[in-house]
C-alpha cells in the first residue's frame, strides 16, 4: 500500500470523526457567548453550501448511472468495525472515490 492511499482512505475518515466529535463535546460544553459573524464565518458556510450542493451531485450520479453504493456501504462498514478494507475503495470509480472525499470534507467543515 502506498502513503497516500493510507493517508487519504484511512487516516482522512478517522481523523474527521474524531474532529466532529470533539467538537461536538466543545459545543456542548460552550456557554452561549454570541458572537458577531467574522468575513472567516461567511467564507465557511459558504463553502459548506458548495460541499453540499457538490456531494448531492455527486452522490445522485454515482447512485443512478454507478450504483456503487453497495461497496461504498461496504467500505463505511469495514471503518466502523475498525477493519479499513482498501480494497474495496480502490476498486470503485473516481467518481465515487470524490464522493467520499467531499462528504467528509463537509463534515469536517461542520464541526468547525
Amino acid at each position: 500500500m502506498e502513503i497516500d492511499q493510507i493517508l487519504l482512505w484511512i487516516v482522512f475518515p478517522y481523523s474527521v470523526v474524531a474532529v466532529v466529535g470533539m467538537s461536538l463535546i466543545w459545543q456542548l460544553e460552550a456557554n452561549g457567548t454570541g458572537s458577531k459573524r467574522s468575513t472567516g464565518d461567511r467564507i465557511l458556510t459558504g463553502s459548506l453550501k458548495w460541499l453540499f450542493v457538490l456531494g448531492m451531485l455527486t452522490g445522485l450520479v454515482v447512485t443512478h448511472f454507478y450504483q456503487e453504493t453497495a461497496q461504498l456501504y461496504v467500505w463505511g462498514k469495514s471503518l466502523i468495525q475498525l477493519q479499513p478494507d482498501m480494497s474495496v475503495i480502490n476498486n470503485i470509480s473516481f467518481l465515487s472515490q470524490v464522493h467520499v472525499i467531499i462528504v467528509f470534507s463537509f463534515l469536517l467543515g461542520l464541526a468547525f
